[in-house]
């Protein structure tokens, strides 16, 4: 279920223009964008636009926004990656008064929100603050195979068949024994690789614990920093032993993306035989145009069980999936027309519009025999065009509705996309998926507990990277007692226990 295609009369007069602090992209001018000339045709509402960068570089700029005390009329900054607000900030700047309550407003000139809170009810739950207020409007942004990209990993088809393996292995025994096969076909090839950025364990932790998300999960009232579970000690065992093996390069705990690509690209073919990615593009160079490109030999590989049975998969589908879609100043000028012009954003012919362009130029409805991403008749498509798009789109820095059916019902080509392939990973993976109240979610922390857990997760996650390439390339043994001491001590010194202790405390109080 998602939004409906609903037209909708100008509720601006157009004797007011309002000010609006958005992000500024290459080749994008929001005052003469195509979208933004839609979104004034369409709702009769003048906005006049400040832009300022995206992460690290746009963030002394909306500091010194913020503390300046002329603030816009409002603020549409986009998702964290692109350095917007946490919602940890939402509720600090809400609390000191900076950022307005929009519940009040929300109820009564949102209908397309109100919509969205009818069929999922968790979600105004999750983006509502300890003290009962909503200090943004959302944007809804689902996304099905993102839901186990961590723990995504690809295999070489035809290094596996090479290796005399007609199917994927179902345990991690026929997992090890296809590592070995590929060796031994083609002494060149790296049987499973990865670079630095991103520890090849998921698949390997799958097959004998739930990780979990971010390395957190519950286990009933209690949150756990996964990498201090005693079965990881035996994920470290496996690990260790493929790398003493030659199975697993150890180049995989050190070598650059760029290295790694140039190893799947070989020209005398892949030396990648498996490797933990979200896309073939992690490993490969990705050509629309050629139907023979390299990255299309490599398939989605299976979760494979493990000593205790079945893998288990965290299947990270958060009941608030989205981005902070639009921030209104408390001393606002003419806060109920922003949340008409916000929900008026929600519906599908503005989100399709501004993530295709205009309608009948850039993208039309689906016709017969045209199949989405799921493989159900195709809700829209786009249109080819020759000439490249400029300025005619927005980033997702605003306000939209990519619901699932939104976002399954685009037409693509199997030749001219990843999308198809990575549905069809969501599902090679979601039959594995941890039960729902097993997963943890970030909660709003106030103020002093955000500056606690920022510090704190960065010292974990160095330690635990330090602590787990040490336990794989044999300079810790995970057989050893005092080595596992050794690496829990170095987690705990680091600030694990502290972390989950604030994590615990904000948990108890949200709504």
């Amino acid at each position: 279920m998602g939004p409906k295609a609903r037209e909708s009369e100008p509720f601006g007069d157009g004797s007011t223009t309002l000010s609006v602090i958005t992000r500024s992209v290459t080749n994008f001018d929001p005052t003469t964008n195509l979208f933004s000339k839609y979104l004034e045709e369409k709702t009769g509402v003048k906005i006049e636009y400040g832009t300022v960068p995206r992460g690290d570089e746009g963030a002394p700029k909306v500091n010194a926004i913020l503390a300046g005390g002329d603030l816009p009329d409002a603020l549409m900054l986009g998702p964290e990656w692109m350095g917007g607000f946490t919602k940890s900030e939402l509720y600090v700047y809400g609390q000191q008064g900076l950022f307005m309550a929009l519940d009040e407003l929300i109820d009564r000139l949102a209908p397309e929100l109100q919509e969205v809170f009818a069929l999922n009810p968790e979600f105004r739950k999750a983006w509502t603050a300890p003290d009962g207020a909503m200090y943004a409007f959302p944007s809804v942004n689902q996304c099905y195979h993102c839901m186990s990209s961590d723990y995504r990993t690809w295999v070489h088809t035809p290094s596996m068949k090479e290796a005399g393996f007609s199917e994927q292995p179902a345990t991690l025994e026929e997992f090890e024994q296809m590592l070995a096969a590929m060796k031994e076909a083609n002494p060149d090839i790296r049987p499973m690789t990865g670079w630095k950025d991103n520890l090849p364990l998921q698949l390997l932790g799958a097959a004998h614990l739930n990780m979990g998300t971010n390395q957190l999960r519950r286990d009933g009232d209690t949150i756990v920093y996964t990498p201090t579970d005693p079965a990881m000690r035996d994920v470290f065992r496996v690990a260790a032993r493929l790398v003493r093996d030659g199975l697993l390069d150890r180049n995989a705990f050190t070598q650059t993306s760029e290295q790694l690509i140039r190893l799947g690209m070989n020209e005398a073919g892949s030396q990648v035989g498996v490797c933990q990615g979200v896309s073939q593009g992690n490993f490969a160079d990705v050509d629309y145009t050629d139907p023979d490109a390299r990255y299309r030999e490599f398939e989605p590989l299976r979760p494979f069980a493990g000593p205790q049975g079945d893998p288990v998969i965290a299947w990270d589908d958060p009941p608030g999936a989205g981005s902070v879609g639009l921030v209104i100043p408390a001393d606002s000028a003419d806060p109920e027309t922003l949340v008409r012009w916000a929900d008026f954003q929600l519906g599908l012919l503005s989100t399709l519009s501004m993530r295709l362009g205009p309608q009948d130029e850039f993208w039309t409805w689906g016709e017969d025999g045209d199949l989405g991403i799921d493989d159900r008749p195709a809700l829209y498509k786009k249109v080819l065009q020759e000439e490249e798009m400029q300025n005619v789109v927005w980033e997702e820095h605003g306000v939209f509705n990519l619901a699932l059916d939104v976002r399954h019902g685009e037409a693509v080509d199997e030749m001219t996309s990843f999308e198809p392939m990575l549905y069809r990973a969501g599902k090679l993976y979601e039959e594995f998926a941890a039960p729902p109240e097993s997963q943890f979610y970030s909660p709003f922390f106030d103020q002093d507990q955000a500056a606690q857990v920022g510090e704190l997760r960065t010292n974990i996650d160095s330690a635990y990277v330090r602590g787990a390439t040490s336990m794989c390339l044999g300079e810790l043994d995970p057989d050893s007692d005092a080595d596992w001491e050794s690496y829990l001590t170095s987690l705990s010194n680091a600030g694990a226990d502290q972390y989950l202790e604030v994590l615990t405390e904000a948990d108890a109080n949200q709504v």
